[in-house]
């Protein structure tokens, strides 16, 4: 039975990819040797979760301030300012 092989995704090789640690939140990091980058199949990044801008907008609605939202979601408090600057660029 043949393993998965992960696909680097700078380069788009499997060739010469060996297992290059654990990142803090768990998952699996890998080292390209081709080009010598490293990488991870899938990234889990909170703040980019399509319901984290609507709660944004709806704590904002309600006179939270972006500090008080970021404890209230616990997300960094620069995401939160991220997704505020979009959410004033679009009125």
């Amino acid at each position: 039975m043949k393993k998965d092989v992960p696909i680097c995704h700078h380069c788009n090789q499997s060739g010469g990819i060996k297992k290059y640690g654990i990142t803090q939140s768990g998952h699996q990091r890998y080292f390209c040797r081709l080009c010598k980058r490293t990488f991870q199949t899938g990234y889990f990044y909170k703040g980019r979760e399509q319901y984290i801008a609507a709660q944004i907008e709806r704590l904002l609605s309600n006179s939270f301030t972006p500090e008080q939202i970021s404890a209230e979601i616990q997300v960094d408090l620069d995401t939160v300012e991220q997704h505020i600057k979009i959410l004033i660029s679009k009125r």
